[in-house]
């Protein structure tokens, strides 16, 4: 919250619920999600992605577990199941539409996205969404500046072959950016990853932030984005803040990069009457 974001994907993971708690008592909104990996058996294209029926029972002990939290605004059983999309249904598209149709059962309050990123396998899910880790602001903004006219970016495979159903219209927000790759303190030797290259000052890093943010907060039909990410994880180094918390940048560029109205925020709303 210190560095400007009102909450978070609780990203591939149930989460404890004295984190929950504490997201309710301060206000914080998270989506509730679930570590989907080993779904990717490595299969031929097409039929590599094969979660078992266990990823629905007990996606819906975790939905169950954690209904009454105020916190979670939204529901996100699988992530980033890369499969080409065809003709044939396969293990992904049931278990991702059991999924969906599990979670919608158990919880008519929330909306629900069927998978984040990539494989969208549910026509008319409540959310779709995408990945993009461009770094150059300006070639990212022109990635993402055909949601008005109900074409946004889509994630697909390397040579265009479509993962997933074709966008309807829904709610729409880039679920994942940036990445940037940012440790003045690596020591020789040491091995760290991020996404694009690395910013050769933090002044370079601050300013593609707040291009990249920028151009999700003034797009009027993004109702929301998700930096990737709060802290660095192990080897992958692209936090804003260090593994173990501590600041590694200066924090209140961030905040103020990303507390101005989005345009979302700012559209005229249909009158009542």
């Amino acid at each position: 919250m210190a560095a400007g974001f009102n909450g978070a994907r609780l990203h591939q993971k149930v989460f404890e619920e004295r984190y929950l708690y504490h997201a309710d008592r301060m206000g914080y909104l998270v989506w509730g999600e679930f570590g989907d990996w080993g779904a990717d058996v490595g299969g031929p294209p097409g039929d590599n992605q094969q979660p078992t029926a266990s990823f629905v029972t007990q996606w819906l002990e975790a939905v169950e577990r954690d209904y009454s939290h105020p916190s979670i605004v939204g529901w996100c059983p699988l992530n980033e199941t890369a499969q080409r999309w065809h003709d044939r249904i396969t293990v992904l598209d049931d278990v991702t539409q059991a999924m969906y149709l599990a979670t919608k059962a158990a919880d008519a309050t929330r909306p629900v996205l069927d998978a984040s990123g990539y494989s969208h396998r549910v026509p008319g899910a409540d959310v779709y969404d995408s990945h993009c880790y461009e770094q150059d602001p300006e070639l990212f903004g022109k990635m993402m500046d055909g949601l008005a006219e109900g074409r946004p970016y889509v994630n697909a495979d390397a040579d265009g072959t479509p993962w997933s159903v074709p966008y309807q219209g829904q709610p729409y927000f880039c679920s994942e950016f940036g990445g940037i790759w940012w440790n003045p303190d690596v020591r020789q030797g040491e091995s760290s990853w991020g996404y694009g290259e690395r910013p050769a000052t933090e002044e370079e890093l601050q300013r593609r932030f707040a291009g990249l943010a920028g151009v999700l907060l003034d797009d009027p039909r993004m109702f929301g984005y998700c930096y990737t990410q709060l802290t660095d994880v192990f080897q992958e180094q692209n936090g804003v803040y260090r593994f173990d918390r501590t600041s590694k940048l200066d924090v209140a560029r961030i905040r103020a990069a990303q507390q101005r109205p989005a345009a979302i925020e700012q559209a005229e709303r249909p009158s009542a009457g």
